[in-house]
């Protein structure tokens, strides 16, 4: 058996495992609050779901391409959404659907802002993600589209700054636990298999000195 990859193995099995762990709320958690609580008590959120139902819609601020291990591996999008009370939030997509209806979803909040309809004529639709602190670049993007509409806190109205991050779901977390997961599993297995390999080959010597 090769002893040093069983180690190897086991340790990052118990690793992996310290991490499903700590990350069981985001694994097997449902909505923990909407965003108007947790943006309140970020810390105490954080690594859980948050959701909010949208209705408006002020436009995308900003994009930032998605890297992995320095590949990459999709976009994501940020937005600046009106909330009900009238306040202003961010929040961050990278699903083509999502930006897809955000992006329709601003041009019909335009649409009754220049007075074109009586009200928003679309449905709103549920966001769930995670609260966290915007990037240092996308929060200049948004204090400068904030500035570009007028919109201060001197003048009254209430600029929310945590983004609600709706980049992940809990499907793909799963899955990318399950597949990290797997290393070191491979590698318990095959430790056992080369063993159980070596003792049948052990056991019978005398198949060493038969004819080929």
């Amino acid at each position: 058996m090769n002893k040093r990859l069983l180690v190897i193995s086991i340790l990052a099995f118990v690793l992996f495992g310290t991490v499903v762990f700590f990350m069981r709320d985001l694994i097997f958690g449902g909505v923990a609050a909407t965003y108007e609580e947790a943006a309140l008590q970020q810390d105490q959120y954080r690594d859980k779901w948050i959701s909010y139902e949208v209705m408006a819609c002020l436009g995308e601020y900003a994009e930032c391409e998605k890297t992995d291990y320095f590949i990459t591996t999709g976009h994501e999008y940020y937005y600046m959404i009106w909330m009900y009370d009238g306040s202003v939030m961010p929040m961050c997509v990278s699903k083509k659907e999502d930006k897809e209806y955000l992006d329709k979803l601003t041009d019909a909040t335009f649409d009754y802002l220049d007075g074109k309809t009586e009200y928003i004529n679309m449905d709103s639709k549920t966001f769930i993600g995670q609260v966290k602190s915007q990037p240092s670049e996308a929060l200049a993007y948004y204090n400068s589209e904030l500035n570009s509409w007028g919109i201060t806190a001197a003048d009254g109205y209430t600029i929310r700054y945590t983004l609600l991050d709706c980049t992940s779901t809990r499907g793909g977390t799963i899955a990318l636990v399950c597949a990290v997961m797997m290393i070191p599993i491979l590698g318990i297995t095959v430790c056992f298999v080369s063993s159980a390999k070596n003792k049948k080959k052990n056991g019978n010597p005398e198949e060493t000195y038969l004819p080929r």
